[in-house]
């Protein structure tokens, strides 16, 4: 009885492996190359493909602003992180990467031969200084002052943008 049992207990687990198998080869196989997104043709039949992306990823997380001493109308926004990536084998190529507080350039960060710029909150650990501004002054509520539009863009060299993100950040009200 023992034997039958464990017989058929082992063919189940031989079925299972080879069908996990068959799923790994088959999630190896190179996809399809889509077809080529043209421009147009000029006037001797030739395709003018689209430039690749050079950005490859984009990541940033929220604004944050606080008030250090609520005595002082002076408030700090930071980002904990930013990170963009260069796919490194066509132009345009990331070299800048700027973050700006309500129009104002407020940082900016340079790569050279590396594949990508990251900003981290440590980098300019007591944050970008801005007024916090009197209650409701931004009208967002008593609690609360101005609210600050925050945009990242990371550039190329000719400083042209290469795509943008851009969140607003209410701090906290300056109630002396």
């Amino acid at each position: 009885m023992r034997l039958p049992l464990l017989a058929g207990l082992l063919a189940i687990l031989l079925g299972m492996g080879l069908l996990s198998s068959g799923e790994r080869v088959s999630a190896q196989t190179d996809s399809p190359t889509p077809a080529p997104q043209t421009n147009g043709t000029s006037d001797a039949g030739e395709v003018n493909l689209d430039p690749p992306d050079a950005l490859t990823s984009f990541t940033v997380s929220n604004p944050y602003c606080f008030q250090p001493d609520p005595a002082v109308d002076k408030c700090q926004i930071n980002l904990r992180y930013v990170q963009a990536n260069d796919n490194l084998t066509s132009s345009p190529y990331l070299t800048w990467l700027t973050i700006n507080i309500s129009g104002k350039n407020r940082f900016t960060a340079t790569k050279f031969f590396e594949g990508s710029i990251t900003y981290s909150y440590a980098m300019v650990p007591e944050g970008m200084t801005v007024p916090c501004g009197a209650p409701n002054a931004g009208g967002a509520g008593s609690l609360y002052g101005y609210v600050y539009s925050v945009s990242i863009t990371p550039l190329d060299s000719g400083r042209n943008s290469m795509g943008n993100d851009s969140a607003n950040v209410t701090c906290p009200a300056y109630n002396p």
